[in-house]
């Protein structure tokens, strides 16, 4: 057994960063970024009402500059890295612009822009899912 996960282990540190390695950066700040995400659903502070919308836009700016970041060699991951950082900018406009439907009373473009939201977390699901089964693969 021993020599069996020394072999793999190997076969990992081969040619430069192995791709498991390269998943987990790109899975670990996919990971933040949705923690935040499912910490907000549970306690979205209503009373605090544009302004919480604000304060999780400017906690997902930085980890999209920090999957921007990330030196990916992996093409397949790279283009993962890509998805995650245009959802990430996208969800955090998103977030600022229905904060400011919010301001202005305009409750019409707030809802809009919440279902774009809601969008945005079923396409981070996808995309999950995708780079989990990609990355358990050989």
């Amino acid at each position: 057994m021993v020599s069996v996960t020394t072999a793999i282990a190997l076969l990992f540190v081969g040619c430069g960063e192995s791709k498991v390695a390269q998943c987990n950066k790109v899975i670990n700040v996919a990971n933040q970024a949705s923690t935040l995400g499912q910490e907000f659903s549970k306690n979205p502070h209503p009373a605090k009402g544009s302004k919480a919308l604000t304060e999780l836009a400017g906690k997902i700016d930085p980890l999209a500059k920090e999957m921007k970041a990330l030196e990916i060699k992996d093409e397949k991951l790279q283009g993962f890295q890509g998805r995650f950082l245009t959802l990430y900018q996208d969800i955090s406009k998103e977030l600022n612009n229905a904060a400011t439907a919010i301001d202005k009373k305009n409750l019409p473009a707030a809802k809009g822009f919440l279902v774009s939201l809601k969008e945005s977390s079923t396409q981070e699901s996808s995309i999950v899912s995708e780079i989990n089964s990609y990355c358990s693969s050989k």
